[in-house]
């Protein structure tokens, strides 16, 4: 862990390059006028409404007109207001040139300036809240809740937790590591804070309470195989019984909880069996599981480009895991609308990573691909992908606890909630390209990445951070 001080220190020095302090952290009493209201939890607008902020928080929301003297006023006639986003899946500083750079021979200093891009590439795409699912994202964290950096809420994990031979342990077979008793057999990823290889109900519970020290508001744990490393298959279960819940206890104990990789029902009902409360990726799954979800209050957090024939193209994907891949998507084409018919909860993940373009491409084509997988049997993908991208994941945020610095709901449009608000020229419920969605990715991806023009207000937290309205 003492490489991640460089991560640490290089924020500060980042932050003087991009011009010290972005924001004033002074509040402003703003007023919105005539806008179109849709709200995070119901598929329809609010004709013609009028919003006021007070501080940091949505103070009323009313169809007639409010009287606020000295408010800074805004006419959004014509134009959509709903809450700011929310990724719920992000490997915020896994933004180099590709994965295998964390794996062998990234340098923490590069990780830290880069980080500061991303985050300000985030809020300007109208993500206001991130939860980073794996990485030393701490001091960033930092630096924006206090207005150094420009960049969206984060709630880190810290490193993420791993057997050996499980998900996260990326050493390389020529690594040595033939014995279990070689003291100096870790990989990069977890000297620079990435991953803690762990085995043991002691192992666990150090390096689950390490990341609590550090500010986790959340403990990421592997407990499946998975489709980017190398040699865990991705039908694996991982961790034992005992081990999980070990986690989830000593979570529990500091008011938040855990959440897992995994894809398949043996994995996630040993999770279930010990408390975890949301399952990243997760759909290679039966419909009982989901249903075993849904009544236990978990969420699930796919991302569900993995369905998509563009999955193919991906670097990061091992070749020979390929066809294997294929089957399953195959296999599990209608996934989608299965989840819904559960009643679990989802929330939206783009599993952001690699450097920034290409990580803002996939995460904008994730919008898109998953109104494609969510539709149909009642459901309208639309609503549902926006339902993802906002209540729903800041209720998930709020399962932190105590941990959760927020203050308030996130996610919505209401009278106290906190004020994540965007202005959209356009109705996303009828076409969320003018949230960034597209159908581009890899295969037809186009020679950068633009701002989003239909996107012409963000707010966060009271401070509005882009107006071109």
């Amino acid at each position: 862990m003492k490489n991640c001080l460089l991560v640490k220190s290089i924020l500060s020095v980042t932050a003087a390059i991009f011009g010290g302090v972005f924001v004033s952290n002074a509040y402003a009493d703003t007023l919105f006028t005539n806008v179109n209201v849709f709200n995070g939890t119901e598929s329809k607008l609010y004709n013609n409404q009028y919003v006021l902020v007070k501080a940091n928080k949505i103070a009323q929301v009313s169809d007639s007109i409010i009287e606020a003297d000295g408010a800074k006023i805004i006419d959004g006639s014509g134009k959509t207001l709903m809450p700011g986003m929310i990724d719920a899946h992000t490997h915020i500083m896994v933004n180099g040139d590709t994965v295998n750079q964390i794996e062998t021979s990234e340098d923490p200093y590069d990780l830290g300036i880069r980080s500061v891009g991303a985050a300000k590439s985030f809020l300007m795409d109208g993500f206001t809240s991130i939860r980073d699912m794996g990485g030393p994202s701490f001091a960033l964290k930092r630096q924006i809740d206090k207005g150094v950096i420009i960049g969206p809420r984060v709630y880190p994990s810290g490193a993420v937790l791993s057997q050996t031979s499980g998900h996260g342990d990326r050493r390389s077979l020529y690594d040595l590591g033939f014995s279990i008793n070689v003291e100096d057999d870790v990989s990069n990823m977890e000297r620079i804070g990435f991953g803690q290889v762990v085995d043991g109900v002691p192992e666990v519970l150090k390096a689950t309470r390490l990341n609590l020290r550090h500010g986790a508001t959340q403990i990421k744990i592997m407990a499946g195989g998975g489709g980017s490393s190398q040699y865990d298959p991705i039908d694996t279960t991982q961790f034992l019984r005992d081990e999980i819940c070990a986690a989830v206890q000593a979570a529990a104990d500091w008011g938040t909880y855990v959440a897992a990789h995994l894809f398949y029902d043996r994995a996630i009902n040993r999770a279930l069996d010990c408390g975890v409360k949301t399952f990243e990726h997760g759909f290679f799954a039966s419909y009982k599981t989901y249903q075993r979800m849904a009544k236990e209050g978990a969420y699930l957090v796919p991302q569900m480009w993995g369905f998509s024939p563009e999955l193919m193209n991906h670097p990061d994907i091992p070749k020979r895991k390929l066809p294997a891949i294929a089957e399953l998507q195959k296999k599990y084409k209608d996934v989608g609308r299965l989840i819904l018919k559960s009643g679990v909860k989802v929330a939206f993940q783009s599993d952001w990573a690699r450097e920034i373009e290409n990580a803002n491409r996939s995460r904008r084509f994730e919008i898109w691909w998953r109104s494609q997988m969510f539709d149909g049997g009642g459901f309208d993908g639309k609503f549902e992908t926006l339902k993802q991208l906002t209540s729903v994941g800041g209720e998930l945020l709020a399962e932190s606890g105590p941990r959760n610095s927020a203050g308030g709901k996130l996610g919505v449009i209401e009278e106290g909630a906190i004020a994540d608000i965007l202005i959209i020229n356009g109705n996303p419920l009828n076409d969320l390209s003018v949230i960034g969605g597209r159908q581009q990715w890899y295969s037809q991806a186009l020679p950068s990445e633009n701002p989003i023009e239909t996107i012409q207000l963000i707010m966060k937290d009271g401070v509005i951070y882009k107006n071109t309205l």
